[in-house]
């Protein structure tokens, strides 16, 4: 949830708002740290790992198998 990532230091609300004629006031913006941005990329390669590893054992089917 975005309470636990703004606990966890991942994401700081931000005060950057777009264009004033497609923003809500009530609406709240956030933004990655560079520490969430750290963890996003770390577990973005673990998953690229998972990916590799499924491929290479032929677990990864197209449309026809």
């Amino acid at each position: 949830s975005i309470k636990r990532m703004l606990d966890a230091g991942l994401i700081i609300e931000s005060d950057d708002r777009p264009d004033p004629a497609l923003d809500d006031e009530r609406r709240r913006y956030y933004r990655l740290t560079s520490f969430g941005e750290r963890v996003a990329r770390a577990e973005a390669a673990r998953i690229a790992r998972l990916l590799q590893a499924a491929q290479s054992k032929r677990l990864m089917g197209g449309a026809s198998g």
